[in-house]
C-alpha cells in the first residue's frame, strides 16, 4: 500500500524543484540577454560633412570637460572634440595648456557661424594671461555646439561658415 503522506511530499518536492529549475533558466536567460545589451557598441559620436562622418575623440558636456577641452591632450588629424552646450550662447575659447594648433568651429544647430584658426599660447606663464581669446561673438553669432579639430581640418575640407554639418552627439 502507498503512503499517500509519502506521494503528496513527493509530488510536491517534484513541483518545487521543476519551479526552481525554470525561475533558474528564466534568471540565465534574463542575465544572458542584459549581458548581450550591454555588450553592443553605443553610437559613437560624430558629425557629418559632404557625406564624410568624422568620429569625436572627446565629447564635453559639462562645465568640468568645458574648461579642460583639448588641454594636455594629444592632437592628431583625426582628433575632434564637441563641446555640446545647453542652450545657445556666446562661447569664448583660448589656447591654456594646448599645444597643438586647432581649428575651433561655432555652430548653431546644423549651421557653422564661425571658424577660429588658433594657436597655442606663446608665453606659457602660470596664469597664461597673454593667450589670445577666440570667441563667436565678435562676429555676432551664436552656437550651441562647439567643435575643436586640428589645425587645418577646415581648409582641407573645404569647411566655412554658413554651411550645414549634421552633429549627432
Amino acid at each position: 500500500m502507498i503512503n499517500r503522506k509519502m506521494m503528496y511530499s513527493a509530488a510536491f518536492y517534484f513541483a518545487f524543484i521543476i519551479l526552481v529549475g525554470a525561475i533558474s533558466i528564466g534568471l540565465i536567460l534574463s542575465n544572458k540577454q542584459a549581458s548581450e545589451k550591454a555588450q553592443l557598441p553605443s553610437v559613437q559620436p560624430n558629425f557629418v560633412f559632404k557625406n564624410q562622418t568624422y568620429a569625436f575623440t572627446y565629447v564635453a558636456s559639462n562645465l568640468s570637460a568645458w574648461e579642460s577641452g583639448l588641454m594636455n591632450k594629444t592632437v592628431g588629424s583625426n582628433t575632434f572634440e564637441l563641446f555640446d552646450f545647453n542652450t545657445p550662447g556666446v562661447y569664448p575659447f583660448w589656447m591654456k595648456d594646448t599645444y597643438y594648433p586647432l581649428d575651433i568651429i561655432w555652430v548653431n544647430g546644423s549651421n557653422v557661424t564661425y571658424i577660429a584658426y588658433a594657436i597655442p599660447c606663446s608665453h606659457y606663464s602660470a596664469a597664461q594671461a597673454n593667450c589670445t581669446i577666440y570667441n563667436n561673438y565678435s562676429q555676432g553669432r551664436i552656437a550651441n555646439y562647439v567643435i575643436e579639430a586640428s589645425s587645418g581640418f577646415a581648409n582641407r575640407t573645404g569647411l566655412r561658415a554658413g554651411d550645414s554639418i549634421r552633429i549627432t552627439p
